[in-house]
């Protein structure tokens, strides 16, 4: 057991500095989850009824708001939960062998529960957080098994009903634990109980009952989340049988030889011939394993093994559409069917090493090198989900066209800053197709980013048109519009989207500068006032709604919101600038001085503040003063054309040729310029 418990702890112990899986499940089941963060006591009836992300498992929502309620969302706490449910497992492992099997040596009891709990191909079910219903059913489902085998032995009838309470507690952990009522046949076929006496076809009634009801449980709860059609990708039942059979001998082939792992397991676009052969070779497995179940081998240690992979396996090969999803297999569905082939690999190396002394050495040097084999691969294997990005590169690498690896790896990079790798991840993800709206809407998103917004307005178009009920799509449209001059559609779009969200704050605001750039003054500040009363500390309308006061004349009332705008944020170089502004218009020049100097101290480079106080000084006759600042401003910002006309006027005041300026000036778009040129310089 110290074997057991040290070996997994320590191929496991990376798991301790990984993250969550934000895009994955782990925002949903847990960053997400309401039901985990305001979990009290007096709301855990209320689970009993929830189908949460396609699923029924109340037990296993308990158990992760217990972990947030201890850590918060500190992954650590999670992970480590998640590991030590593993090693109970390995141990209930180590013990429901022993007990099944009676042995003169703890040698496969202990070689099973070791394959078990360092098997790499687990590594998703503990070192992803949102699998802890895998580790969590499979602890009371092997309990179940060893509470069954003691009531076998005993005839004890508490042992019969903590069997039966058990078995509930892992339904409620993960449906997925219906596979039980099979497992109760083998453990009886296995000790030679008459299978269709009737003692034992009415134990097995409340067992079928339950399994029954659970299974209706889990049907109506993928519907819920994924409708009646459970996969996107439709596939005839011969290609589906040609799948499973692929699955089955690619899960055996896994569990032994753990190569070429992944997060995620796509179809393929056609079943092709490596398909179709592994495919084969998966039928064949089970004609062997159905005729050696037929002819009664003599061996029932090989049967049990066997068929306790097989009826474990079997509702998880996709061969219906349950479980849903697109993707052909899955290490976590391995947990429990591992079991089986792990007991069949220990009896036959025992059986081996029992022949000969020779033999002997050769097995346990065999076991030594592959125990370490396995246990390097499962440590490299927990550092890929050490956060998103290893994640996604690592499907990606193994499956270049996982589409949800593309999209899902590209929102990551977004979210961390790095545009241009986010948008050729998102242009990939468009290229592998099918197109769907979030594929337009996640690169246009991305372009507003970048600036490109006449881009953004193109994919945003494109999304629209096929979710035009998006509101969060319109939202971003209307501000791809906004930037690229098509202040008319921002404004229509911003009107459909406060009709159905009128809570929506910036909403208010952007429309409000369509409305400012249209120069309709009057609704621009009925809109940033809406958006102040929907929320008070937003900055942008504050600021907004103080230019928009300078313009329409209110300088009373701009001073005012400008004034707050730097209460909300001392460090807002613009807010004291524009009011250097107002303050220059009433006349009140010694607090317009003090609010540029105030900006330019916050920020030394600002031009327009270097501007705007230059542009005062030359009307105060400080020509020297405003020389220097318009000298300034060209260094700062040599495309400003303000900064030319003025520096050519104080030129004009001190009998200096100004026609250079001027003619800079006019060339950058500053029209004021040609009347003086027109002036001055011909």
């Amino acid at each position: 057991m110290a074997l057991i418990f040290v070996f997994t702890l320590l191929v496991y112990l990376p798991i301790l500095n990984n993250d969550f899986l934000k895009t994955w499940d782990d925002n949903r089941y847990i960053l997400d989850n309401p039901h985990i963060k305001d979990f009290e006591p007096d709301k855990i009836p209320g689970l009993f009824t929830l189908y949460y992300d396609g699923h029924y498992h109340p037990l296993t929502m308990i158990s992760l708001a217990i972990d947030y309620s201890i850590g918060g969302a500190n992954p650590k706490v999670f992970h480590l939960t998640s590991l030590l449910f593993h090693i109970l497992n390995s141990l209930l492992v180590f013990w429901f062998v022993i007990l099944l099997l009676r042995p003169k040596t703890l040698l496969a009891p202990a070689i099973t529960a070791l394959l078990f709990g360092i098997a790499t191909i687990h590594v998703e079910s503990v070192a992803w957080a949102s699998e802890r219903k895998n580790v969590l059913f499979a602890f009371f489902f092997l309990i179940s098994m060893i509470t069954y085998i003691k009531y076998i032995n005993t005839g004890k009838k508490p042992f019969y009903w903590l069997t039966l309470f058990v078995f509930i507690l892992s339904l409620f952990s993960k449906v997925t634990a219906i596979t039980f009522f099979a497992v109760l046949f083998l453990i009886d076929f296995f000790y030679k109980r008459k299978l269709l006496s009737k003692k034992i076809i009415l134990e097995k009634i409340p067992f079928l009952t339950l399994t029954i009801t659970f299974g209706l449980f889990a049907m109506f709860a993928q519907k819920s989340s994924w409708g009646e059609n459970l996969s996107q990708q439709y596939f005839p039942f011969y290609e589906r049988l040609v799948f499973s059979s692929y699955s089955f001998f690619a899960y055996i082939f896994k569990l032994i030889i753990p190569v070429n792992m992944s997060g995620l397991y796509p179809y393929p676009v056609q079943p092709g011939s490596f398909i179709s052969i592994a495919g084969l070779a998966g039928l064949l497995l089970v004609v062997v394993m159905a005729y050696l179940f037929v002819k009664k081998i003599k061996d029932k240690v090989l049967v049990f093994g066997s068929l306790f992979f097989v009826v474990n396996i079997f509702l998880l090969l996709k061969l219906f559409e349950f479980p849903a999803g697109d993707y052909i297999m899955a290490d976590r569905y391995a947990y429990i069917p591992s079991i089986g082939l792990y007991l069949l690999a220990a009896f036959i190396l025992e059986k081996f090493m029992q022949k000969k002394p020779l033999y002997k050495k050769a097995g346990i040097a065999f076991f030594i090198i592959y125990t370490l084999f396995i246990s390097l691969q499962t440590f490299n294997r927990v550092s890929v989900f050490k956060n998103g990005l290893v994640f996604y590169s690592d499907i990606i690498e193994k499956s270049p066209g996982a589409k949800v690896a593309y999209t899902n790896r590209g929102g990551i990079y977004r979210d961390r800053g790095k545009l241009n790798e986010a948008l050729a991840d998102f242009n990939k993800a468009i290229k592998i197709g099918p197109r769907s709206y979030k594929d337009f809407s996640n690169r246009g998103v991305v372009y507003v980013d970048l600036g490109k917004y006449k881009k953004a307005f193109t994919d945003l178009n494109k999304a629209l048109e096929i979710n035009p009920g998006n509101l969060d799509i319109r939202a971003t449209y209307a501000y791809s519009c906004l930037q690229t001059g098509n202040f008319q559609q921002a404004i229509e779009n911003y009107s459909l989207v406060l009709k159905a969200k009128p809570e929506n704050h910036e909403a208010y605001a952007n429309r409000g500068t369509a409305f400012y750039n249209q120069g309709n003054l009057q609704a621009a500040i009925s809109d940033y006032t809406m958006a102040i009363q929907l929320n008070t500390g937003y900055l942008n309308a504050w600021f907004n709604r103080g230019l928009a006061k300078i313009q329409s004349g209110d300088l009373s009332g701009a001073i005012a919101d400008l004034a707050q705008c730097v209460k909300l944020k001392p460090d807002h170089a613009e807010a004291y600038s524009n009011l250097g502004v107002v303050y220059s218009k009433t006349g009140n020049f010694k607090e317009a001085f003090a609010n540029y100097n105030k900006a330019l101290s916050i920020n030394p480079s600002y031009a327009e503040a270097y501007l705007n106080r230059g542009i005062d000084y030359y009307y105060l006759g400080q020509f020297d003063k405003a020389l220097k600042d318009f000298d300034e401003v060209i260094v700062i910002n040599p495309a400003l054309g303000a900064a030319y006309y003025f520096r050519g006027m104080v030129n004009l005041k001190n009998n200096n040729n100004p026609c250079n300026d001027f003619s800079t000036a006019l060339q950058l778009g500053f029209q004021m310029a040609a009347e003086m040129i027109n002036t001055y310089c011909k």
